[in-house]
């Protein structure tokens, strides 16, 4: 009798156990958790190029065991930082969400304006860091703004990146807080718009001091040189390089400190991303994130890979080097994620703001259309030329962004007809070497294109707060700029990103089919059975899950 208790005891214990086991492969209705995960100047092909060399816990599990989105892309001309940002998050192109570039000129104060700038609020964390931000012109809701307003303000929304761009367009209107990382002070931050002092697991963050730690390190390749067979040589001469001197391996930090002040050098190499992961783990420790049924959300932008891009280009070791130690903090990211929060309550998307054109030298040297645009010697032609049509006059106020600002102003004082002018003006650069495409104003409001670059120029356009005149430069052609290559255009090189779906209900898969940026974040607010935000055009994803 007492054999059969004991027996029956064991059974039970067993049975127990492996109830419990069936209750945490099982997915929750929802996520507790959506991190989403931005890798800044991305290019698609970079995984396919590098993927031989990745482990087995970054990149490749995510691939492998999720929804890889093979053709996403985004559907507008002005492919810079903070457009892909705001079109991930609120579902719409930048026409709609009205984030057309990363900043823009403002006739009316005669300045440029940063995308994210709020005077109204103060820096907080140190009096000295660059602060004074908010999200204040983004036009549309993000996909978690609409969460926690459905969920009357109990998700939990924190936003964290190297810039604040990356920072504050991600975390929407409801963040409870957005984070970067000063380059003067070499702290975590934040702005007065979120908070009045930083919590204190941040200062425990900054008190460590881990930037003057990492700047005491050197950066040598993760492997064997000769291993590198993707990349051009360590000795390419179609490197800028940091500060445009240090172009090969080792770079010894304490050797470019002498030259670059502050800790503007965390920004341009690998510990960059390690320092932006450990940043996100200690939030989701110490925000608690994914511990109840309001889902809550993580948002990481890793943004070493833009100036790196920049400064290297897409053929380059550094690049490739550097997406193998992104490779190893990501594998660390997600290792810590599944462990606090469980794979099957937690929604992960991986994806990029913008991809980057090969290097133009690179291309014509490979016998392929390429080139640098001289804008500062077209412009000048330019305003000669309008000075002998139509008089003296400062005719032209601004160029930037692939836009040209004319003054209204003088144009309507001169009693000249604005969509003459405009045309004028078309007339006269279209045949500028390296242009391909040039449209006003007044032909985005009267015409709708519906197909190939003028679609994609007008889903970059903003009445509000673009130029009289939109430019596309041709494609392998980029702007003069002081590193080695640059993104900006409508073509598949710099829209086209990859996307992977990894964690809560997701299908093992690929998909080959084209989809726009645009669906995120519908997709997220239909698994969430929230609304989309308002202005979002792009469709939920709903073959990326398995059925509800």
């Amino acid at each position: 009798m007492k054999n059969t208790f004991f027996l029956i005891a064991f059974l039970l214990v067993i049975c127990a156990a492996g109830y419990s086991q069936v209750e945490t492969i099982i997915p929750s209705d929802k996520p507790k958790l959506v991190v989403g995960i931005v890798v800044e100047q991305m290019r698609q092909d970079y995984i396919e190029r590098f993927w031989d060399n990745f482990g087995t816990k970054g990149f490749k599990k995510l691939a492998i065991n999720g929804t890889y989105c093979q053709d996403a892309n985004f559907n507008y001309s002005l492919t810079q930082t903070a457009p892909g940002y705001a079109t991930i998050v609120t579902g719409s192109e930048p026409s709609e969400h009205g984030i057309v570039s990363n900043f823009w000129f403002n006739p009316l104060t005669g300045r440029k304006e940063t995308c994210i700038e709020d005077i109204r609020y103060k820096p907080v964390g140190d009096k000295n860091a660059k602060g004074n931000y908010s999200p204040k012109n983004i036009f549309s809701t993000t996909f978690s703004d609409e969460a926690k307003l459905f969920n009357r303000g109990n998700s939990k929304i924190i936003s964290i990146s190297l810039n604040p761009e990356g920072a504050i367009i991600s975390g929407g209107f409801t963040a409870d807080a957005a984070y970067w990382f000063d380059q003067e002070t070499g702290n975590w931050v934040s702005s007065a718009y979120y908070m009045n002092s930083l919590p204190t697991w941040v200062d425990t963050v900054n008190k460590k001091k881990m930037p003057d730690e990492y700047l005491l390190r050197k950066w040598s390749p993760m492997l064997p040189i000769e291993q590198y067979n993707e990349v051009l040589p360590d000795s390419s001469i179609y490197e800028f390089g940091i500060d445009g001197v240090y172009k090969v391996f080792p770079y010894i930090y304490t050797d470019i400190t002498k030259t670059i002040q502050g800790y503007e050098l965390l920004t341009m190499i690998p510990e960059g991303n390690t320092h932006t992961t450990d940043m996100a783990i200690a939030a989701l420790y110490n925000e608690n994130l994914g511990m109840d049924d309001n889902t809550d959300f993580l948002f990481i932008n890793y943004t070493v890979s833009e100036n790196i891009g920049k400064l290297y280009g897409p053929q380059s070791i550094e690049v490739q080097d550097l997406f193998l130690r992104l490779d190893a903090d990501l594998g660390h990211l997600i290792e810590v994620i599944e462990e606090t929060v469980g794979k099957n309550n937690v929604l992960i998307y991986l994806t990029s703001n913008h991809g980057v054109c090969e290097t133009p030298q690179y291309l014509i040297d490979n016998k392929m259309p390429a080139g640098t645009f001289k804008q500062h010697y077209i412009l000048a032609l330019l305003k000669s030329y309008l000075k002998a049509v139509y008089g003296e006059g400062d005719w032209i106020l601004d160029y930037s962004n692939n836009q040209i600002f004319l003054n209204k102003i003088l144009i309507e004082d001169s009693q000249i007809p604005l969509a003459e002018f405009q045309e004028r003006v078309i007339s006269f650069i279209i045949n500028s070497t390296g242009i391909s495409n040039a449209i006003s104003s007044n032909q985005f409001q009267n015409i709708i294109f519906r197909q190939g670059m003028p679609e994609k120029m007008q889903n970059s356009f903003s009445q509000k707060r673009s130029g009289d005149i939109m430019i596309s430069l041709k494609a392998g052609w980029i702007e003069d700029v002081p590193y080695a290559t640059d993104h900006n255009s409508g073509y598949k090189y710099d829209t086209n990103v990859p996307l992977i779906w990894y964690g809560w209900k997701v299908k093992k898969q690929n998909i080959f089919r084209e989809i726009n940026m645009t669906d995120i974040a519908p997709t997220i607010s239909m698994i969430l059975g929230t609304p989309a935000p308002p202005a979002t055009t792009g469709n939920s994803l709903q073959d990326v899950f398995n059925n509800r």
